[in-house]
């Protein structure tokens, strides 16, 4: 389709234009006449442009700098944009559809009668959030800065803490109607060459009108869009991301979102935190092996009590039998309802915390299940040890530093416990030999999902998995996101 052209005519540019962006109030018109009676209109969005940098870099050198007049028939927006305009961020642009997009992406545009290009410079406001500490993934030892809603703001804080020219910042524009600013970030000569590919690949396919979040690309760019575990890493940190710049990952921003999504990702890195690089190698790995403890809790403490009480009381000492016998008197429900009814019930209050603020979010997920268990012990509706066992988990789940694990984790406990109700610990077993063959099957941009265990065993980066070996060992380069390095493996 043939792209319409910026006429000389301004007055017919003007009203193409403005045809086209027609019932927007924000839309802003203001023409204006520099010496030698040439006409200029400058053309904006109010609201996301910046109207006080228009002020003072665009109209007022137009208006009061141009010391002789410009002779009609020499018109050159170049020229005017060379002498006057003290914006550092120009482009020239003719193409009427363009033209419209820079408006409506916050951008000015200087229209010259007479001229075939209009002037375009970057006006769009600064009024965001301000940097700071990230809510969903506080550190105690690490940076207290997180990603902000600024795009720019974004990159400049990699750029920062990256300062080699091998740092590669790509864009691409998402989305029919959106037409959404996403960024790549990589590390040349870092970041694997086929892995690279993959990831160019899978963002040149995408084909929506709308690119919103880091969530909705996330989606598109997966391989596997049912599966359970998240194969991006979500992150509101810029150390996690460049520290997985550092490691052959590529990073994915998009427009007014403050999160980052690193590519590819393991399964292993989930259970990670950027504070293991800055304890002391002790105090690290026992972190670490608490949360692989807690993601084993979480998925087969329940499903082991409803066995053992279900199929293999046997299996319990004598004193224990008769104390959940004990607690059991008076209770109507079978064990397998009420670990149901009190699992839902605490992810009803979590979800129902995280629609309200901070403090009351925080207040109604601890004190609603205090009461509710209360209330549901009081009613002989739960034992004590069901809360109990409950209660233990509900509270590992918040060892996993990842929020999309957790979610993929809380899930999973489910259908283990209808496996278990069902068929004991034949049923059990079952659940988890296919839950590890989901694992060991899954990729990330070619990458196992297992890695560096599982189906390739890559010794060298068994280093940093559920422990880590000391900083001099663990930081050396990984070969897990190295396609090519693995295959010599």
């Amino acid at each position: 389709m043939k792209q319409e052209i910026l006429k000389k005519d301004i007055a017919k540019s003007i009203e193409i234009i403005s045809s086209k962006i027609a019932y927007n109030a924000n839309f802003v018109k203001r023409e204006i006449s520099i010496k030698g009676n040439i006409n200029c209109c400058i053309l904006y969005m109010k609201g996301i442009s910046d109207n006080k940098y228009i002020e003072e870099i665009i109209l007022k050198p137009l208006l009061l700098h141009i010391e002789s007049p410009i002779e009609k028939n020499k018109i050159s927006a170049r020229e005017i944009a060379r002498k006057y305009i003290l914006s550092s961020d120009i482009e020239f642009e003719s193409s009427i559809e363009n033209l419209i997009y820079f408006i409506s992406s916050g951008k000015c545009v200087i229209l010259v009668d007479g001229a075939t290009e209009a002037i375009v410079c970057s006006a769009k406001s600064d009024a965001y959030r301000s940097i700071d500490e990230s809510r969903s993934e506080k550190s105690v030892l690490g940076t207290r800065e997180s990603f902000v809603e600024n795009l720019d703001l974004n990159i400049a804080m990699i750029q920062r803490k990256i300062q080699n020219p091998n740092l590669k910042i790509e864009k691409y524009k998402i989305g029919n109607k959106t037409k959404t600013d996403v960024v790549l970030t990589y590390i040349e000569g870092v970041i694997d060459p086929q892995v690279l590919s993959e990831i160019k690949k899978r963002i040149n396919e995408i084909k929506t009108p709308v690119m919103l979040t880091s969530g909705i690309l996330e989606q598109f760019i997966e391989k596997k869009t049912f599966s359970i575990f998240p194969q991006c890493k979500n992150t509101e940190r810029p150390d996690k991301v460049v520290f997985d710049l550092l490691e052959g990952k590529a990073a994915l921003f998009v427009a007014e979102t403050p999160a980052a999504l690193v590519v590819p990702a393991v399964f292993i890195e989930f259970f990670q935190s950027i504070e293991d690089y800055s304890e002391r190698t002790i105090l690290s790995n026992f972190s670490r092996l608490m949360r692989f403890i807690a993601l084993v809790t979480v998925l087969i403490l329940e499903p082991i009590y409803l066995v053992l009480l279900s199929y293999n009381p046997g299996l319990l000492p004598y004193k224990l039998i008769l104390v959940i016998i004990s607690s059991r008197q008076g209770i109507p429900l079978p064990p397998i309802l009420e670990i149901l009814a009190m699992d839902i019930a605490i992810e009803i209050l979590r979800e129902g915390g995280l629609r309200l603020p901070s403090p009351v979010g925080t207040t109604l997920a601890i004190v609603g299940g205090i009461v509710i268990g209360d209330a549901a012990v009081s009613a002989h509706l739960v034992s004590n040890m069901t809360l109990f066992i409950v209660a233990i988990t509900v509270v590992s789940t918040f060892l996993i530093p990842s929020y999309e694990m957790t979610l993929s984790i809380r899930f999973l406990r489910f259908p283990l416990i209808i496996l278990a109700q069902a068929f004991g610990f034949l049923g059990l077993l079952a659940g988890l030999f296919m839950l590890i063959v989901i694992i060991i099957d899954l990729e990330s941009f070619g990458i196992p999902y297992f890695s560096p265990m599982a189906p390739q065993r890559i010794k060298d980066d068994l280093r940093d998995t559920m422990v880590r070996a000391p900083l001099k060992e663990s930081l050396k380069e990984a070969v897990t996101f190295k396609l090519s390095l693995r295959r010599k493996k």
